[in-house]
């Protein structure tokens, strides 16, 4: 068993959320949004093994950009855990982080098109 694939756990987790950040709850300057798609950066691949597991974890997945609430889902920890922890890979260089539009507005075809990409990923599931 690596800690890339892990098995799947029976009765919960064992660490704490204020433990994986440190008891952290900031963002840093710049806050990030739950759709912000995080990737990883070759920087990022190659130091991987030395950050902590929920950070290289967070680097693993993003090898190609994953949305932040997407991460916490996989991990399976909560979204404030990802939002630090991405931040501090942002501010170290090891993840982009590319916020989504600032304003998506019922005119035009920004939000149509919004709510048939969700309609398409519901109906995919």
């Amino acid at each position: 068993m690596s800690i890339w694939d892990p098995q799947p756990r029976i009765g919960g987790r064992i660490v704490r959320p204020y433990t994986m950040t440190g008891g952290r709850t900031s963002q840093g300057e710049a806050p990030i949004a739950l759709e912000a798609l995080v990737a990883a950066t070759a920087e990022g691949m190659r130091r991987r093994d030395s950050f902590r597991w929920e950070s290289a974890e967070i680097i693993h997945r993003s090898r190609t950009a994953t949305a932040v609430i997407e991460l916490a889902a996989l991990m399976e920890v909560p979204i404030g855990v990802v939002k630090v922890l991405a931040a501090d890979l942002r501010d170290s260089g090891a993840v982009t982080v590319t916020d989504p539009p600032e304003v998506l507005t019922t005119e035009g075809d920004g939000y149509t098109e919004l709510l048939r990409k969700v309609l398409d990923g519901i109906e995919a599931l």
